[in-house]
């Protein structure tokens, strides 16, 4: 197993565009699949109404994982990030993330903005043993 450097860990996150992210909903954990882009070293996504928006309300801290995994060689990597996540209200940065090219996957469209400033990142990769 080889520890990913913060660089790398950045350049895996913005590589990939589905992500989960893991929040609090009343008192329990609950993971959401997210597309997302990567934005100033900040993790973003829109969302609507509903458990996720609630749960960020409630509790911000989050936790972000995205990963690649190859079955057939038994490799893959995976980064997590930890941070705090907040509904963007300002129309600047709103504006902003607007214009970074977000492609959702989801039909319909998303009203709310999320983004997650990490505080911790961090990141490994799975090699194989010889004769696997």
């Amino acid at each position: 197993m080889e520890h990913l450097s913060v660089t790398r860990c950045w350049e895996l996150l913005a590589s990939i565009p589905v992500g989960r992210i893991g929040v609090l909903y009343d008192s329990a954990p609950e993971i959401y699949p997210v597309n997302y882009v990567v934005v100033d070293h900040t993790i973003a996504f829109r969302t609507d109404v509903g458990s996720k928006l609630s749960a960020l309300d409630r509790s911000p801290a989050v936790c972000f994982q995205v990963d690649e995994i190859d079955p057939e060689s038994s490799t893959g990597w995976s980064v997590l990030v930890k941070g705090r996540a907040s509904v963007v209200t300002d129309p600047a940065e709103l504006r902003y993330l607007d214009a970074q090219g977000l492609r959702e996957w989801s039909l319909g469209h998303k009203a709310h903005w999320v983004r997650v400033v990490p505080a911790e990142v961090t990141g490994r990769r799975i090699w194989s043993r010889p004769g696997n």
